[in-house]
């Protein structure tokens, strides 16, 4: 069997990984470059009999629907069968703009996956699991083949609402593997101890009893997160969002709305001029975005009796070039309360512990060697993007 990290070795997000056995060929991921440069410009993906016609691939798996994974998707040849969890194509057609029609007849045609229950692409067999990460619907894979096991982390981290589900899914559906193919964001951040999502929550409960008014500036798909917040709101005070976020939060809670309290009855309004009075006087949690709409509805609310939360990777918000500054000090005050998507380097030497690899890939980082400092008894394998290995 063959690995190849087309991309992503070395750096955080566009990521693509290929399986290849004698017979069958999939890529996980093919994912957008993600740079803080305002020069930049992303390069597209291009792999042999995925972007071009000069051989073949099997099928093509999204392990979610963040953008650092899913965003060249557009790219990938017309034939190939696409693989995503269900949840995560709605959202997917729900906040792709309609310009890109093209984009979006192509996520129509995708395959959506059960967790847990095993796909067979030729001679390789697939079982998606479901895991904790900033995205709803986000999934590790099981790739087994030709007498090997390689897991396919993901994003993923402990610290979220879902995490503690990550090593019972560890302990008694997977075990031991030969290879592990695992994400390193946190690497490059030195003394990374992140906050976990109900500490996040009960600091918003905090806040709410200082300021009156509340505006968090968070990912529209970062769900999870947004319900706690929603549930983090007094009675008596408003949760505040605009049609479009309305429109996710009843998607969650219709798919999965059985799994958890958390996903339901979710105590939500939507924005409307006619309620400006009404939430000027019993206050609110309202979220927003950098647009122009919520540039005109901030300003209405008394400045000393207000707070904008941003939380968001700070990188979005320091980009060159970025609005988000100016948006953020038009409430008069602003904090940072944010915790990461990604595992923390204890959770990635739990995966490495619970799995007991022969063989350590990282990838989705831009410091993979710090893998070996942090496991020096593990064999890490540390590749160039391209680079085949056999396994």
């Amino acid at each position: 069997m063959h690995i190849i990290i087309h991309r992503g070795t070395h750096q955080i997000g566009g990521v693509a990984t290929e399986v290849k056995t004698a017979k069958t060929r999939i890529v996980i991921d093919m994912g957008d470059e993600l740079s803080l440069d305002s020069d930049f410009q992303p390069k597209p993906l291009s792999i042999s009999g995925v972007t071009d016609e000069k051989s073949s691939c099997d099928a093509v798996l999204f392990t979610h629907n963040h953008g650092d994974h899913v965003g060249q998707i557009r790219n990938i040849r017309s034939d190939i069968p696409l693989y995503m969890g269900s949840f995560a194509k709605e959202v997917l057609l729900a906040t792709i703009r309609d310009a890109e029609q093209a984009t979006i007849d192509k996520i129509q045609t995708a395959n959506s996956f059960v967790p847990g229950k095993q796909i067979v692409i030729g001679d390789i067999c697939v079982t998606p699991f479901s895991i904790d990460h900033s995205a709803c619907d986000s999934y590790m894979f099981l790739v087994e083949a030709e007498g090997k096991r390689i897991l396919h982390t993901g994003d993923f981290r402990l610290h979220g609402f879902r995490g503690k589900a990550i090593p019972k899914i560890l302990d008694k559906l997977i075990g031991k593997v030969d290879i592990l193919i695992i994400e390193g964001t946190t690497l490059s951040r030195s003394n990374f101890s992140p906050m976990t999502e109900r500490e996040l929550q009960g600091k918003v409960r905090d806040y709410m009893k200082k300021y009156k008014y509340v505006f968090v500036y968070c990912a529209s798909t970062n769900l999870e997160r947004i319900c706690a917040l929603s549930k983090a709101v007094p009675r008596g005070k408003y949760f505040v969002c605009d049609e479009h976020q309305y429109k996710l939060l009843d998607m969650l809670e219709k798919h999965w709305g059985h799994y958890s309290p958390l996903y339901r009855n979710i105590k939500k309004t939507k924005y409307g001029n006619n309620l400006v009075p009404k939430l000027q006087e019993r206050g609110f949690l309202m979220m927003v975005r950098d647009n122009w709409r919520f540039r005109n509805i901030v300003p209405q609310f008394d400045k000393a009796q207000s707070i904008m939360l941003y939380s968001m990777w700070d990188g979005y918000r320091t980009k060159p070039g970025s609005t988000i500054p100016a948006f953020l000090d038009m409430a008069g005050t602003w904090e940072t309360l944010h915790t990461s998507g990604h595992a923390s380097q204890n959770d990635l030497r739990l995966m490495i512990e619970k799995t007991k690899p022969a063989m350590v890939i990282p990838i989705h980082t831009e410091n993979p060697d710090m893998l070996k400092a942090l496991c020096p008894d593990e064999k890490i394998i540390v590749l160039s993007d391209g680079e085949d290995i056999t396994v």
